[in-house]
């Protein structure tokens, strides 16, 4: 499959100026710009909410069209990447400020009540697609955004999107599709339009209850609860299974997608492999700072093992169905470029680098003199191009983790911040640390000698199936480690966890706090106790090793360490000494090709533009990024000296091979290394 370069190619508000010689010439120079830092494919951003462009279509799509031609004849594709279904939407000046002010990427352009009110597309009104709020009956407001938006459901509102893709396509020669945010952003705030609640009654024989009702809502022992949850998520699968209908076969299609692992997947009904019901490309987009900068609570700052553990969950969406993974990062220098484009290649991801000028709440004049994708990620991407044989082969699996969907969606557990991803993220942490490579699988594997060893976070609720397929696999020979919470009544635990919240019903929903940020209630941040059991190893069945320990606690990560360097498959070479360093392997022929990227960061901004800021969201100007807490050499167990390349120093690292061990001497402060063994 084709590795891609994607770099995001930005409208402003001059862009729109169109057809106008200037900006056919600033066309032009962009193209160029692109193509000689190596880019394949760019990305429409701006416009982003399209359906507010409605009476613009014909100037909009003859821009795209032009920039289409301009890139083809450099040899760089075009995608095109917009929201599928939400419209901004303001009543006052204080919302319209607001919006254009902390939106700006998206050119929020907007119409009034009233010209909305009468807006039509393919027969029908634009305001019959709109969600409903399940506690009002009204249409959901969102007021980060200060938006609506279209329900995935509403089949008017289907037909009218499939008309605009055809109508997209052949206006402009795109090259691909980014259909964005066909999800939940109010959580569990939606929808109770019409169709949503004839589908639950189709469903569960139920019409969907008031919010008073304790009974149904966030009541994860109540089947229709659950059938509530899963009905949210099919639609989006529904939605872009439509939207493949009308594209030619193996056209790329793709949504965007923070995570599919997180707590409030439930609540967003957001996931890659719904996704990829019509999808053929995997989007993980990493918001906020990359690395993260930790000293500004506004901004977002995961970590990058957090990054990295999202990212796992994608590809092994993706290998289910043989299609690749990119990543979205966000930066305004070349130290921050380069970190965003290693996280992707740790897990062989293509890369999609793009500024996020218009977040940062500066002056468009100071926006001007920003540099844009094409000066930052041109180093990245070439060195990339020049050396294919360092990101090609096969992610190693030595072992899996399984992602308990059931688990995840089905407990209340799931949808707490502090329960099962958090598990789910701990076990894969401590693998990268320990240089154990692992995949994340959906299915207990049917075939041992792949995946001698499944270990299994904390499954606090399993189908019937699930439970028969474990025990197949046990019984051809397979081994599992299950720590924390289980379903499972050979596994001996204590562990009696609510499944229902207990707060007011207001108080079950999500909100906005700063009039940005979504909040998610308080019920899914409070503290679960500590385990009530000695934290001992049962070996309740042939294969099955068992501890009541959360790994998310860190009392049996070393542990589980040790269990899987003595079953998963073993390499013919082994990370002996990586402090500081996550650790990822792949096998290409006979070649052993393993990353080691810095796990933490000394990261800086540019102070200066940070205090003239007039408003703050998302991200900072990031311009230092140093790796912190990283060993100075590597030691590894090997037959052979590998070649080491360093993409973003000058210096070479040393190589020395004594009685075995091959020990890699890296630069100071040395954030991302690949090496590589022709005979391992």
């Amino acid at each position: 499959m084709e590795h891609k370069r994607l770099a995001a190619w930005w409208l402003t508000w001059e862009d729109l100026n169109w057809p106008n010689v200037d900006n056919l010439d600033r066309i032009k120079a962009r193209a160029d710009k692109l193509a000689q830092a190596n880019v394949t494919d760019a990305v429409i951003f701006g416009t982003h909410f399209r359906w507010d462009y409605l009476p613009f279509f014909p100037l909009l799509h003859d821009y795209l069209a032009e920039v289409a031609q301009q890139l083809h004849q450099r040899n760089v594709r075009l995608i095109d990447h917009h929201s599928v279904n939400l419209i901004h939407r303001y009543s006052t000046r204080e919302e319209m400020r607001h919006v254009m002010l902390h939106s700006g990427p998206h050119l929020p352009f907007s119409p009034s009540w009233e010209a909305a009110a009468t807006w039509e597309y393919n027969g029908s009104r634009l305001n019959d697609w709109r969600m409903l709020d399940v506690k009002t009956g009204k249409p959901l407001w969102y007021p980060q955004y200060a938006s609506e938006g279209f329900c995935l459901r509403n089949p008017e509102f289907i037909e009218a999107y499939q008309k605009y893709v055809k109508q997209l396509l052949a206006d402009t020669g795109i090259d691909g599709l980014m259909a964005d945010d066909p999800i939940h952003y109010m959580h569990f705030n939606s929808c109770a339009c019409p169709h949503c609640r004839a589908e639950l009654k189709r469903r569960a024989g139920i019409e969907l209850p008031a919010i008073e009702d304790q009974s149904f809502w966030g009541n994860w022992d109540n089947p229709a609860w659950k059938h509530w949850i899963d009905l949210r998520f099919d639609a989006t699968g529904e939605f872009m299974k439509a939207v493949a209908d009308v594209l030619p076969e193996n056209f790329p299609l793709c949504s965007c997608g923070a995570s599919s692992a997180g707590a409030h997947m439930p609540a967003a009904a957001s996931d890659a492999r719904k996704f990829l019901e019509g999808a053929n490309y995997v989007n993980l987009e990493m918001s906020g700072n990359t690395p993260p900068y930790k000293h500004d609570p506004v901004t977002v700052n995961m970590s990058i093992g957090a990054r990295i553990v999202n990212a796992s969950h994608h590809q092994a969406a993706a290998r289910d169905k043989e299609v690749r993974c990119y990543g979205t990062g966000y930066g305004f220098t070349e130290v921050s470029g380069n970190i965003i484009w290693a996280v992707n290649k740790m897990l062989d991801a293509d890369c999609w680098f793009a500024t996020l000028k218009a977040r940062l709440g500066l002056p468009d004049h100071i926006l001007k003199q920003l540099p844009d994708e094409g000066d930052i990620i041109g180093r990245a991407f070439t060195y990339e191009k020049e050396h294919p044989e360092l990101f090609g082969g096969e992610q190693v699996g030595q072992l899996a983790v399984y992602f308990s969907y059931e688990t995840r969606n089905h407990t209340c557990f799931g949808s707490h911040r502090k329960g099962y991803s958090n598990d789910y993220q701990a076990t894969l942490e401590a693998l990268f640390r320990a240089g154990i490579s692992a995949h994340t699988v959906f299915e207990f594997p049917k075939d041992t000698t792949r995946y001698p060893l499944v270990l299994v976070p904390s499954p606090l609720s399993m189908t019937e199936e699930e439970r028969e397929q474990m025990k197949g696999y046990l019984a051809a020979g397979g081994k599992v480690v299950i720590t924390g919470p289980c379903a499972l009544a050979e596994c001996a635990n204590s562990w009696n966890l609510p499944n229902r919240p207990q707060c007011a019903p207001e108080a079950f929903f999500s909100t906005i706090r700063d009039g940005v940020w979504i909040k998610t209630a308080d019920w899914t941040t409070e503290e679960y106790g500590p385990c009530p059991d000695p934290m001992e190893w049962q070996q309740p069945m042939e294969g099955l090793y068992y501890n009541p320990g959360r790994i998310f606690e860190g009392t049996v990560e070393a542990e589980v360490v040790k269990l899987c360097s003595e079953y998963a498959n073993k390499m013919p070479l082994q990370v002996l000494e990586a402090d500081g360093y996550y650790v990822t392997m792949f096998r290409s022929g006979e070649e052993m090709i393993l990353h080691f990227l810095a796990a933490d960061y000394d990261v800086d901004i540019d102070h200066h533009l940070d205090e003239i800021r007039f408003h703050r969201s998302r991200v900072n100007f990031v311009n230092k990024v140093e790796p912190v807490g990283v060993t100075g050499q590597i030691r590894i167990a090997s037959k052979a000296a590998p070649k080491v390349y360093l993409p973003f120093h000058e210096e070479e690292a040393g190589v020395e091979l004594k009685d075995g061990v091959c020990t890699v001497s890296l630069p100071d402060k040395c954030s991302y290394a690949v090496v590589r063994f022709t005979k391992a």
